[in-house]
């Protein structure tokens, strides 16, 4: 039995591999890089055999004419020949920065990227953004859908965390259990089954890294140990002017409550405080003066940011899996393409 199927590549990037599924679009637009969640392969983006391609976002998006990539980190699955149970948000961001600089190569793409990061992935946003600055590659703008950023997560997800013998966290029955609860409510917005249980274990998800766990820990001497200096450095939430612009979508569902309640007002809060220092501070380092008038405008724009910049979509923290929301998250992301140099640009122009 082969673990790739039609259209997948394992490749590695800065000594991680990395499981790819690349559609080709129209050269012109912006590449979009997909990022899964806590347990899961970048399949959840794009399907598996047998399946309804319209019910998986890279079908929408590669219909709008953008080249997309799913990518994955390595979780303990068969799609894998080894683990990497040391694996850290600093690695991911320079493994998907490195494999994406090939594909823009490969390809003859623009240098201008947008990315889409699910769940647990939102802790890689600064690092990507990092490493992809370094290769001279521009992300416009990132998508975060029901994403966690990077700081604690509430110790709800640190409860009874085991890990398996290869020094993976080990994805217990129990959350397996609510993973499948999600996609059973997903089935009944989309009226079908999209993914069965049994596809979903096989296809979907396995065992992962601690340090991607959002609960400051890592993999020492086959233990899993508390480390916040390390955690601080690697993943900075303070560090407001290395993330790119940010926009945020959610669901509605109260099954993931977490999501809805409180991603609206984080997300938020590193935007305002990036915009600020990218713009706002630079603006008055390079002598500009604003007059009374303007600094009011301002003010004003800003304070209207973060309904600009998120969105609720009817679903829950899988609303990208399934016909309605994958469909949904689509033409916002076209939206937003537009949407977010106008925003740049009347910002850029308050402060002229």
């Amino acid at each position: 039995m082969s673990f790739l199927y039609e259209n997948e590549e394992v490749r590695f990037g800065n000594e991680f591999p990395s499981l790819l599924s690349f559609f080709k679009g129209d050269p012109v637009k912006p590449l979009v890089i997909f990022f899964p969640g806590g347990f899961h392969l970048g399949r959840i983006s794009y399907g598996h055999p047998g399946c309804n391609e319209m019910d998986f976002l890279a079908y929408w998006l590669v219909k709008k004419g953008y080249s997309f990539l799913a990518t994955s980190y390595p979780i303990d699955h068969p799609v894998y020949s080894d683990v990497y149970p040391e694996f850290a948000l600093s690695d991911w961001g320079k493994m998907v920065a490195g494999i994406v600089n090939q594909f823009i190569s490969e390809n003859g793409l623009r240098r201008d990227v947008i990315c889409i990061n699910w769940s647990a992935s939102g802790q890689v946003v600064r690092p990507f953004n990092v490493a992809c600055k370094s290769l001279g590659i521009n992300i416009l703008f990132d998508l975060v859908i029901e994403a966690s950023p990077p700081f604690l997560i509430p110790s709800v997800y640190n409860s009874g965390m085991k890990k398996n013998k290869k020094n993976m966290v080990n994805l217990k029955d129990k959350i397996r259990s609510g993973f499948w609860k999600l996609l059973e409510e997903q089935n009944k917005i989309n009226e079908k089954e999209i993914i069965s249980e049994k596809e979903y274990v096989d296809y979907y998800i396995g065992h992962m890294p601690v340090a991607l766990m959002g609960v400051n820990k890592f993999l020492k001497n086959g233990e899993f140990v508390v480390d916040i200096e390390r955690s601080f450095e690697d993943n900075n939430f303070f560090a407001f002017d290395e993330y790119p612009l940010i926009i945020n979508i959610t669901g509605d569902s109260n099954l993931a409550p977490e999501h809805p309640l409180v991603d609206k007002s984080t997300w938020a809060f590193l935007m305002t405080r990036k915009i600020y220092h990218d713009y706002f501070v630079q603006s008055q380092k390079s002598g500009t003066k604003m007059t009374d008038r303007d600094f009011k405008n301002l003010i004003s724009y800003m304070n209207k940011l973060p309904n600009r910049l998120s969105k609720v979509i009817s679903g829950n923290h899988f609303l990208l899996v399934g016909k309605k929301g994958a469909r949904s998250v689509a033409n916002h992301l076209e939206k937003f393409d537009f949407e977010v140099e106008k925003i740049k640009a009347d910002i850029s122009g308050i402060l002229s």
